[in-house]
This record gives structure tokens, sequence and C-alpha cells, in this order.
């Protein structure tokens, strides 16, 4: 009794740092999102001033006045793109190059499951992990730690849309030419087809009260690893997620 009480005291604590890293990470996430959608519209506008002037400068007819406007107008523009552009990189995660070390990905994946252990029992979910990716990955641990999570929670997410009896997680590990996948695969309703090009999308989602940030999210952190998330066409109904990373060199240190 004692030690089922530790182990939930330690996945509570888990969960929480977990949790508290990523409501960090979506606030970057969120502030780099805004960023990104008010920079188009400043740029067309910087784009169209310009054009303007041009014209006015092809017709006499245009005013000295009207130039001038349009001329502060770009100015103010670039100046609010300026200022967009250092928002972006002031919340922008450091390179996760410094952090990489090698990491067992099917350790992760057990670690990852551990703690969703309460809610893949009381969803009567009991996942399969398959392969096998012997040489570690070069990976930031706690970014890692949160994609799994992530992926691991939509999964759960879905699954509980479709009958107990229904429900089927796998996670499986593959290597080839120097770099090794995990991917979670579940058999829940899946991606309707045009929603699927944009799951990766800042602010988009379908979930009622969702912020549309997790993906988004994962898709960076994988990124600043030299890695890839993608949306892979599931064998049936459902969706599947697969994370791809460099292996460690062979003479690197293990885990």
């Amino acid at each position: 009794m004692l030690v089922q009480q530790r182990v939930a005291r330690r996945r509570a604590e888990e969960l929480l740092r977990l949790g508290q890293v990523g409501r960090l990470n979506a606030m970057g996430e969120l502030a780099a999102g805004m960023a990104h959608e008010l920079n188009q519209p400043l740029t067309a506008i910087l784009a169209n001033t310009r054009a303007a002037v041009r014209l006015l400068d092809d017709e006499p007819p245009a005013t000295d006045s009207a130039r001038a406007a349009m001329e502060a107008a770009s100015v103010q523009a670039r100046r609010a793109a300026d200022v967009l552009a250092r928002l972006r990189r002031s919340v922008e995660r450091p390179g996760s190059a410094e952090r990489r070390q090698p990491v067992a990905l099917r350790a992760a994946a057990e670690a990852a499951l551990h703690l969703l252990e309460p809610r893949l029992r009381a969803a009567g979910v009991r996942p399969r992990i398959e392969g096998e990716a012997r040489r570690p990955v070069l990976a930031d641990p706690v970014a890692l730690e949160q994609i799994l999570h992530n992926l691991l929670s939509n999964a759960l997410h879905a699954l509980q849309r479709v009958p107990a009896g229904e429900r089927r997680l796998t996670l499986r590990l593959e290597a080839h030419a120097g770099r090794a996948s995990l991917s979670v695969i579940d058999s829940g309703p899946g991606i309707p087809a045009p929603d699927r090009p944009r799951v990766f999308e800042p602010f988009f989602t379908t979930r009622a009260g969702g912020l549309g940030l997790g993906l988004s999210l994962c898709e960076t952190l994988a990124a600043s690893m030299d890695g890839r998330l993608e949306l892979l066409e599931p064998p049936g109904r459902g969706a599947a997620f697969r994370l791809t990373l460099p292996q460690a060199p062979a003479d690197a240190p293990g885990p």
C-alpha cells in the first residue's frame, strides 16, 4: 500500500511538472503564433502601400501629400513588423542542440505510458509497443517527454469517442538509415480529410475549448531537435502520428 502511494505521488509530481513546462511552452507558442498571424497582414500593407507609391509616381495627377501619407503608412507598417519580429525572437525557446543527449526511445515511450497509466486503465486501454530501436536517439529529454505526452493524451481523447471494445493504442518503434521513429497509432474516429492538412497549424482545433497549440508546439519541438513530426495515413480507422529523430553516434555514451 505504501509503495502504491509513493508511486502515485511521484506520478502526480511528474504530471504537474510536465503541465507547468507545457503551459510555459504554450505561452511562447501563443505569442509566436500571434506574431505570425499578425505579420502577414502587416506585410501585405507594406507591399500595397509601396505599390501605391510607385503608381502615384507614374501618374502626374498624384499629389505630394498623398505620396507622403503612403510613405508614412509604409514606415509604420515596417516598424510594426519589426516589433513583432522582436517579440517572436524574445519568446522563442532556446535551441535544443545544446540540450540533446542520447535517449532510449523505448524507455521514453514506457515512461510516458507510466505517467498516463491511471487514465489508460480508466479507459480500458492496454497499449502495445511494437518493434525496436536499439540505438538511442539524440533528443532533449524534456521536449521528447512533452511530445510523447501530448500525442498519447490526444490518442486517449480520441479513443474515448469509440466503444470500449474497439479501443486500440499501439506505439511502433522503427530504425532506418541513422534515424529512429516512434509512431502513435490509435483506433479512434480519425481525423476528417479536410482537417488533415491543418493539424499542425497554430490555433487550429476541432476540440471544444482547445487552444489548438499542442500539435503545433510538438512540431516545433521536434524540428528543434533536427527531427520531424508527421501525420500518417492510418492502416484503418483512427489516427497515426510519427516522430522521427536522429540516432546517436555508435560511440556515444549510453543514456
